[in-house]
């Protein structure tokens, strides 16, 4: 009990001890469109993120996003998403950058036969300019592929 009252107090201590900028974040709001493996339409998603900036290129990202208009899988069904994520970030400095990002997403997917949620591991990769970011993330549901495809604006 000793060791992690000391080691918390250590780590707050190192948080305290960072210059302000080193926790630069802001919000986003995110648009776009979520396909699975062999859909025939894509579902139109919008979402928030939650964005932090550690040190320089690290920071880390949390989302949530949910279907506002269902897709269509190739067997006629509509379908709609929900993801929740975290990611690991990192980012090039300055007004027009590149990001990379991985982590991992729950997704809930729901089709007109019922429902089921999975956890995986997701990766993406982004560009940005003054505001806008244009980015593809990719993760798996039961071993098929869900691309997203976004445009986020942050303030």
């Amino acid at each position: 009990m000793r060791k992690s009252i000391i080691g918390l107090l250590l780590a707050f201590g190192a948080i305290a001890a960072m210059p302000a900028q080193a926790f630069d974040s802001d919000w986003r709001v995110k648009g776009g469109l979520l396909s699975i493996e062999n859909d025939d339409s894509a579902a139109l998603n919008a979402g928030l993120i939650y964005a932090m900036d550690f040190v320089g290129i690290i920071g880390a990202e949390f989302e949530a996003n949910t279907s506002i208009a269902d897709g269509e899988i190739v067997s006629g069904l509509d379908y709609s998403a929900t993801q929740l994520g975290g990611y690991a970030t990192l980012t090039t400095p300055g007004p027009i950058y590149f990001k990379a990002k991985a982590g991992y997403v729950y997704t809930d997917l729901d089709t007109d036969l019922g429902g089921d949620s999975d956890t995986d591991v997701s990766y993406g990769i982004g560009a940005g300019f003054f505001g806008l970011e244009l980015e593809y993330t990719r993760t798996t549901y039961q071993d098929t592929d869900i691309d997203f495809l976004s445009l986020a604006y942050g303030f």
